[in-house]
């Protein structure tokens, strides 16, 4: 692909991000993506992705790849670890610190807390996170170290968290765009994996019956 197209495709997706994020994944139409993105041709989506679900699905592999670029980076690995703490933040700097990264305003993860919150896109989700290794590594740390914890109950509060740190993210996120932040991401990080921490390891008062899939630790 040319870099004319690369450009067209990266501004498309940055239009999509900001919209989605502002307005809401289902009330943004296609139309208003090419002109957000300055494109001439109103059928520009589908030329370049081939479907609006499809640019979806780029935009979360965008954020999945830039976070497992710093996680790569990350010392020790997940698989040379037996701190609990460490595992958590393997989980959430990666993403606080590519949140952290982008030039302000960002729309990032109140964009990721659209998607994750519609039914009508748990289907693109789970197709972005097959290939994803993430997922699976977490869950075998957990486990590991969590072994008393059954496994229903870990994939249950696994999603539970998932949603809670994107949603903290966005809120955050929201208050940069409106000047009225406090404290910094970095901070922010630290304060989410203490208290993840705690929430995974709390101890179970009440087995009960629970069909999770792993949350995938990114989307």
């Amino acid at each position: 692909m040319g870099t004319r197209s690369e450009k067209a495709r990266r501004a498309l997706m940055d239009a999509a991000e900001e919209l989605f994020a502002e307005q809401g994944v289902e009330a943004v139409s296609n139309r208003s993506i090419t002109e957000h993105a300055g494109a001439a041709n109103h059928s520009a989506v589908t030329y370049h992705f081939g479907s609006r679900d499809q640019l979806i699905v780029a935009l979360l592999r965008r954020h999945i790849d830039e976070v497992d670029a710093i996680r790569a980076e990350l010392s020790p690995r997940l698989d040379q670890t037996t701190d609990l703490r460490t595992v958590i933040a393997h989980w959430v700097l990666p993403n606080i610190q590519v949140l952290q990264s982008r030039p302000a305003p960002t729309w990032r993860a109140r964009f990721l807390f659209q998607v994750r919150a519609l039914s009508s896109t748990r289907e693109l989700i789970e197709q972005t996170a097959v290939d994803h290794p993430g997922s699976g590594e977490l869950a075998a740390s957990l486990t590991a170290l969590l072994h008393d914890i059954p496994q229903p109950i870990l994939r249950a509060r696994s999603q539970i968290l998932a949603s809670t740190v994107l949603g903290v993210c966005a809120q955050y996120e929201g208050q940069i765009a409106e000047g009225r932040q406090e404290g910094t991401w970095n901070e922010l990080g630290v304060f989410l994996i203490d208290a993840i921490v705690g929430m995974i390891a709390a101890p179970v008062t009440e087995p009960g019956h629970y069909d999770f899939p792993w949350a995938s630790p990114d989307i």
